[in-house]
């Protein structure tokens, strides 16, 4: 089961995982909240059975009515607790499924093999909750990454993500100022927390000269209710007068476009990314990343090989990176575009990641440091 119908990084991820699982002919039965372009995906998997839910999912613009959100997850509980007992094996993608893991408490002794998928690092005071939901539970763990599986402190397997190769790789050059600007992409969910405000006002640091330097794109939509980010951050950018510069696109089932048009895909992410899984599709593009130095991002980006980090949440740093890949030479460049490239083959790619899951239900695990 999954919070959401999207295919957006925790989308991707979890249908890969529903088809390795089902490649072996098993029968999988997948409950999501809502239509929507994962559940279109999800049907191309031969002899899926497909079913919607939407209670007992945390969203924060829920939490506005508080009486209305714990009738939802009350009736959420009931539900799971029937739809665990016809399975031997549950699948939990993402902690905000909040009434399955209630559910699962009550199966703590059964027969039944609970595995959650933990793809967040929640706040101080959630952490504490799932972790004494986990331990109530008895649930198994998987986590993306080893800064996500250190923030819950409990025992579970890391498996990192993984995704497709590209499809045509042509490597990437250095653009001289006189050809092109150089590409900026940051793609992925718009919230408070990716960055994408916080990147803008990097931006707005930068030379005249620089400016006209770069072309960035930040594709992406919000969740339903909070467009007002979107709004906010349009004028900022008119503000800062980058109208020229910035161009905001909404999100695409098929980012493989922006992402052959980019030179660098940027990950500004003023909280800690759990994993980081566009920095991951960038090196599959050979394109090198630009990646706020916490969570997840460090156990990917090799700083100086296949990107740059820069201190998290720090304008006048990312600001620096940013002056600094203007200065880059042609020959830099391509080092880090093929580091980012095999970087991209020896550790995340889509099999890999197939065969770690398929594994984790089934046998004995690849290495996956």
């Amino acid at each position: 089961m999954h919070q959401a119908a999207e295919l957006y990084g925790s989308d991707r991820s979890f249908l890969s995982a529903v088809q390795a699982l089902a490649e072996d002919g098993r029968a999988l039965d997948v409950i999501l909240p809502d239509e929507g372009p994962l559940a279109d995906e999800l049907r191309r998997v031969p002899g899926l059975g497909l079913s919607f839910y939407d209670k007992g999912i945390l969203r924060k613009r829920e939490l506005q009515r508080p009486l209305a959100f714990i009738w939802r997850l009350l009736l959420g509980v009931l539900f799971y607790l029937r739809t665990f007992a016809a399975y031997r094996v549950i699948y939990i993608n993402t902690v905000v499924m909040f009434s399955a893991l209630v559910a699962a408490c009550v199966y703590r002794f059964s027969s039944r093999r609970i595995v959650c998928h933990v793809r967040e690092i929640p706040g101080r005071r959630q952490l504490q909750v799932f972790r004494l939901l986990f331990r109530l539970s008895g649930v198994e763990l998987i986590y993306n990454s080893e800064a996500t599986r250190e923030a819950f402190g409990l025992a579970g397997q890391v498996i990192y993500n993984g995704v497709a190769a590209a499809e045509s790789f042509v490597p990437g050059e250095h653009p001289a100022p006189v050809d092109r600007p150089l590409h900026l992409l940051l793609i992925g969910r718009i919230n408070q927390w990716k960055g994408q405000d916080f990147f803008v006002e990097a931006l707005g640091q930068l030379s005249a000269e620089q400016v006209k330097c770069l072309n960035v794109r930040i594709v992406g939509s919000p969740f339903e209710g909070y467009e007002y980010l979107v709004d906010a951050l349009t004028a900022r950018i008119n503000e800062l007068g980058l109208v020229g510069t910035v161009d905001m696109l909404s999100f695409c089932a098929d980012p493989s476009p922006h992402y052959r048009w980019a030179d660098y895909v940027v990950v500004p992410s003023i909280q800690p990314e759990p994993f980081g899984r566009v920095a991951i599709e960038a090196f599959a593009y050979g394109k090198p990343v630009i990646a706020a130095a916490h969570g997840g991002l460090l156990e990917i980006v090799e700083p100086g090989r296949s990107g740059l980090l820069f201190e998290a949440a720090n304008v006048p740093a990312l600001a620096q990176v940013l002056a600094e890949v203007l200065e880059m030479s042609a020959d830099e460049y391509a080092a880090l575009s093929h580091n980012a490239l095999r970087r991209f083959e020896s550790q995340f790619s889509l099999p890999g990641y197939k065969a770690n899951i398929r594994a984790f239900f089934f046998g004995e695990l690849q290495a996956c440091a």
